[in-house]
């Protein structure tokens, strides 16, 4: 292998690289080769100090396994160093003399690897010891293979992110005496539509709604809901709540209403094979259940995610927003100075996950995290530290800075509150100079599946370099100013970071990374 390869076989880049080339390795041993230069780092007053030799050590330990990942085609490994016994030092290495250093493969416990090295010049051995190592394991991929957004701009992504570009809204005004007394302004469906064929009324509207986004997104890639590394989430904060306005209430409309029943008929009309899962955390759900999935893959547990979200706009939903004094008695401004509430939403939406791209143009889940304030059981944290947190272990568990970040969808429900918490957690997370945008004036809160509509568009900004504005904004109304998008913004985006923050004190984040 010639010299230039080595890079290709351990994680150390120059000027830590402490061998020059992969001379053998088989099933027991392995020999590198390397020359001493000027400008080692662990050369001193002309001598490879003891560090030096057991870098040398260790990174032909590395290359062994890097030359097994790559026979393998997997990954390189990242390992450390757990502890050195028996060091034994001869002689130190000159400038220009050329090394030849074997490890022997002595013990493997779980992890752990032991082994021996010897370090030679010209036959004499200069150094030798043992090594215990740890070789981190890779954690896999996580690639968005396919999505859909179903919603009142459209039945496609496509058709809903060009209506986005076009500056077109969701929300109308409406008088819907079975939803309010009075008028009120949101995005919502037509009430008589179907959305799947029914003729039996199993399905109910709720999940019509799931079925039909899933089944959507399914068309657009080869994944087998049959398999047995496939599962579904579905994401939602109310699920069939609106029978407890049309049905008798007793133990039989008890199940029917609850989330698990649903999940169980939606996986049972596409054939999943396994268990469910549901996630309900008001409105982080949807970043909730992609965090979720993101796990699932990456501790091996599945290789395929489908996820689901939606909620159906009630009366007992209207209501309790109106209750809070919440609802904006017209189309919502986020971030703006004279917003004054929420706009509310019908939506779906899926998104699949897989440890294998379907596209050089999949984007990837690159982390997330999740934390909670515990400050009210519905006003936000008045400081953002909390979500500010979720920020920052999200850009550490996706190992990316926070100047890497090329645009932020923010939750922005143009509340006072909310959109002042989420303004502190951006400037507390050195973040305010980074364009953000809030959806909720094309779609309003749709609660479930806000987290996945709002992800989905964040994925297609990222594929078409181009950032959707923020409607109703026009004027700065936060104590901590950021930066608002106020017109369609193009650029070359390669990272995005999503947030949510919900009742009861939780806050999500999750970043999206371009391949």
């Amino acid at each position: 292998m010639p010299p230039e390869d080595i890079l290709s076989l351990i994680p150390q880049r120059p000027p830590f690289v402490m061998v020059d080339k992969l001379l053998r390795s088989d099933e027991n041993s392995t020999q590198t080769t390397s020359r001493v230069s000027e400008e080692n780092i662990f050369v001193m007053e002309g001598e490879l100090s003891e560090a030096g030799l057991m870098e040398n050590i260790a990174q032909t330990g590395a290359a062994r396994a890097g030359y097994i990942a790559m026979m393998e085609n997997k990954q390189v490994a990242i390992g450390h160093i757990v502890s050195v016994k028996n060091l034994e030092i001869f002689d130190l290495p000159k400038i220009g003399d050329e090394l030849v250093t074997e490890v022997k493969i002595e013990n493997q416990v779980f992890d752990m690897t032991i082994i021996s090295g010897t370090v030679k010049h010209n036959d004499k051995v200069m150094a030798q010891c043992e090594m215990n190592i740890i070789v981190n394991k890779i954690k896999p991929g996580v690639f968005i293979v396919s999505d859909n957004i179903l919603s009142p701009l459209g039945l496609t992504t496509a058709e809903n992110f060009n209506q986005l570009k076009n500056g077109v809204s969701g929300i109308r005004q409406h008088h819907n005496t079975a939803l309010a007394d009075h008028p009120f302004y949101a995005s919502l469906f037509d009430h008589e539509r179907d959305f799947i064929q029914d003729s039996n009324n199993k399905y109910t509207r709720f999940e019509q709604l799931l079925i039909a986004s899933v089944k959507e997104a399914l068309q657009h890639c080869n994944i087998d809901v049959g398999d047995k590394k496939t599962v579904l989430i579905i994401s939602s904060t109310k699920g069939n709540i609106s029978l407890l306005e049309t049905e008798v209430i007793n133990p039989a409309l008890q199940k029917r209403i609850a989330l698990y029943t649903s999940a169980k008929l939606v996986a049972e009309y596409f054939g999943f094979i396994n268990q469910p899962v549901v996630v309900s955390n008001a409105c982080i759900s949807g970043i909730m259940a992609i965090i979720t999935g993101m796990r699932l893959i990456q501790s091996g547990q599945y290789e395929h995610v489908v996820i689901a979200g939606t909620d159906i706009i009630s009366k007992f939903i209207l209501s309790g927003f109106q209750s809070f004094q919440a609802i904006s008695d017209r189309p919502c401004k986020p971030f703006d100075a004279k917003r004054d509430g929420i706009s509310l939403g019908e939506g779906a939406a899926t998104i699949i996950l897989s440890s294998k791209p379907n596209s050089s143009q999949d984007i990837k889940v690159m982390g997330g995290a999740v934390s909670n304030d515990a400050n009210h059981i519905s006003a936000p944290s008045r400081t953002g530290e909390e979500l500010s947190q979720a920020i920052t272990k999200t850009l550490d568990d996706a190992h990316i800075l926070a100047g890497a970040i090329d645009f932020i969808s923010a939750h922005g429900t143009a509340t006072i509150y909310n959109d002042e918490m989420e303004a502190k957690a951006i400037t507390l997370a050195n973040l305010q100079t980074v364009p953000v945008n809030s959806l909720k004036g094309y779609y309003g809160h749709t609660l479930g599946a806000a987290g996945l509509i709002e992800s989905i568009v964040s994925i297609h900004s990222l594929k078409e370099n181009l950032v959707i504005p923020t409607l109703g904004f026009k004027e700065m109304g936060i104590t901590n100013p950021i930066n608002i998008c106020t017109d369609l913004v193009p650029g070359n985006f390669k990272n995005c970071l999503k947030t949510a923050s919900g009742f009861g004190g939780c806050n999500a984040a999750v970043v999206f990374s371009k391949q």
